[in-house]
């Protein structure tokens, strides 16, 4: 699927409007459903805390834009947002989590398919016109760093020159402001879920990323009039207004009806606005997936959006640290990786549409997958099934020994 989404030259399942898009969905889920036609039991594995909660606006969401379409004939609703949520869930069904060579696999994986990504961004930058215009953009640069991280943990040098040089490339040749938040969060993760670092490190982390952001937050006029000036040092056009006027026309709509929202029934997608002293009012998506939620969910929906990021965070580093204690490896190798998607993706939608777009929610939410996958440390679960105990009694690569040294 991600492999799909990082080919999609066209643009094909970001785009609105388009059902066929959905169909993206099928190949995650279709996999799962015929695996287990195989089997004549059904055994669901246990949902975690995250699960719950992911749930709850998963289904809010989804039953809300239903409504707004067949009672108010809302033309743009929520769909687009929580139905890949599904994916999410899929998990559940797998009977073991994976051996220790098929995490190393799904880590080549991830690490080729950021390959993919970085050739096909570097292509569109270099100016081919046969790449849909904003296809690839800063909206998708969590396969480039995930794939970084996959890559350099897999001890594979060719290949990660190979990714930095692109990356070098793509960031000089479109030198996009959430570029550089996206690096420091991959950098930041990365840092906090260093092997022999201490477990305090994530919490020193996430409470200075939180203060700096509430500063930056609280100083909106001095964060604008910095990102203006990187923009014309790095000579980009600067598209501070608009942003502006589409964060306070969502800021408007959430003291309309600051609790509940409209509860997911009317427009997500879109917002009206018109920038101060420039024409006509135009149309233009949310570029703040927190915002959009707010606005379309109230504090009710931002509140189960961002204590479900929170959660995951949590019960994936408690996981990751379970994994180096019973020395599982390549578990915690394939975790970081994900991790490292999974919040450069979140540090994006503070400034791009990300979950607005079938593509790319299927791509957070088939990381998240991945993530529960796993399961829990040895030390953390009832005794192993045979094939999982067989699956980590399997040596370990040296390449991947020597990451963990």
């Amino acid at each position: 699927m991600m492999l799909v989404v990082s080919l999609d030259f066209r643009d094909f399942f970001d785009k609105s409007g388009s059902t066929a898009r959905y169909g993206l969905l099928l190949i995650p889920i279709g996999a799962v459903v015929l695996a287990r036609l195989r089997r004549r039991h059904l055994l669901l594995r246990r949902w975690s805390a995250p699960d719950r909660l992911l749930f709850v606006l998963m289904a809010w969401g989804i039953l809300g834009s239903l409504y707004g379409k067949h009672h108010d004939h809302t033309l743009s609703g929520a769909l687009p947002v929580f139905v890949p949520m599904l994916i999410a869930f899929t998990y559940v069904l797998a009977e073991t989590p994976p051996t220790d060579r098929e995490c190393l696999r799904i880590l080549n994986g991830i690490s080729i398919i950021g390959v993919v990504y970085a050739v096909m961004n570097s292509v569109a930058n270099a100016g081919a016109h046969f790449i849909a215009a904003k296809t690839y953009r800063n909206s998708k640069i969590l396969y480039v760093t995930m794939g970084i991280s996959a890559t350099y943990q897999l001890r594979r040098r060719r290949r990660l020159l190979l990714m930095l040089l692109l990356a070098g490339f793509i960031f000089v040749t479109y030198p996009s402001g959430t570029d550089v938040v996206v690096t420091v969060v991959g950098l930041a993760t990365w840092f906090f879920t260093k092997p022999t670092g201490s477990p305090l490190r994530p919490a020193v982390v996430v409470t200075l990323g939180t203060f700096l952001l509430l500063l930056a937050i609280a100083n909106f006029a001095a964060s604008t009039g910095l990102a203006a000036e990187y923009f014309h040092a790095v000579g980009k056009k600067d598209n501070n207004n608009a942003r502006v006027a589409l964060y306070s026309a969502a800021i408007d709509q959430v003291k309309s009806s600051p609790v509940y929202g409209t509860g997911f029934t009317g427009s997500i997608t879109e917002l009206v606005i018109r920038q101060d002293g420039q024409g006509a009012a135009f149309k233009a998506p949310f570029h703040d997936d927190y915002l959009m939620i707010a606005a379309n969910g109230g504090l009710v929906g931002l509140l189960l959006f961002v204590i479900w990021i929170a959660a995951t965070e949590i019960n994936v580093l408690r996981r990751y640290r379970g994994f180096l204690n019973s020395r599982e490896y390549p578990r915690a190798m394939l975790l970081r990786s994900l991790l490292v998607g999974f919040n450069t993706l979140f540090a994006a939608a503070l400034f791009n549409p990300e979950l607005e777009a079938v593509g790319r929610g299927a791509t957070v939410f088939g990381i998240y997958a991945l993530m529960m996958l796993l399961g829990r440390p040895a030390g953390q679960q009832p005794a192993a099934t045979p094939t999982a105990q067989a699956g980590r009694s399997l040596p370990m690569p040296t390449s991947a020994r020597r990451a963990w040294s």
